[in-house]
């Protein structure tokens, strides 16, 4: 069975949130898409370090998103730092930093493969800068990242589903 088999319930239920259901419906509220912006860049920053102090990122040239997530943000509010991270952020914050480098991957895999899958039709509907969300090669990124996982990150790459569902539940839209 292959990790988007394993995390497919999950997966349906994080699309299901009112988050997600308010961004397809195109009636997400701009400060919280520039918020979710901002909140993105710290467990990016966290999932992108722990694999790559573990070379996990070697053979993925271009999948950093952190300084993409900052660039989108200042862009959407001319420079400053109007936000602050919210307490779900720094929860999941700590819980990555604490994980081996392996299961780092499952977070990285669930966030990323996201971003180059269903990341591309939210750019066409969020208006707003989406650096973050364009890919110079996304299908040998897709690749690399596939060849990487195995079937054990299921109950991780799970875990990184609920992370996303709980930190999309702290919006109240």
């Amino acid at each position: 069975m292959s990790l988007k088999e394993l995390t497919a319930e999950k997966h349906k239920l994080a699309e299901a949130t009112p988050f997600m259901k308010a961004i397809f419906a195109r009636n997400l509220p701009k400060y919280a898409w520039i918020d979710w912006t901002y909140q993105k860049s710290l467990f990016y920053n966290v999932i992108e370090a722990q694999c790559k102090v573990a070379g996990l990122l070697d053979d993925l040239q271009g999948i950093e998103r952190t300084h993409l997530l900052m660039k989108d943000y200042r862009e959407m509010t001319g420079g400053e730092v109007k936000n602050s991270f919210q307490p779900t952020t720094l929860e999941y914050y700590r819980y990555v930093l604490g994980l081996e480098s392996k299961d780092a991957l499952a977070h990285l895999y669930t966030w990323h493969m996201g971003d180059m899958f269903g990341g591309q039709a939210i750019k066409k509907i969020v208006d707003a800068p989406h650096s973050s969300l364009e890919f110079e090669n996304a299908p040998m990124l897709m690749t690399n990242l596939r060849n990487k996982l195995t079937d054990d990150l299921g109950p991780e790459a799970n875990r990184a589903f609920d992370w996303a569902i709980k930190l999309m539940g702290s919006y109240d839209v």
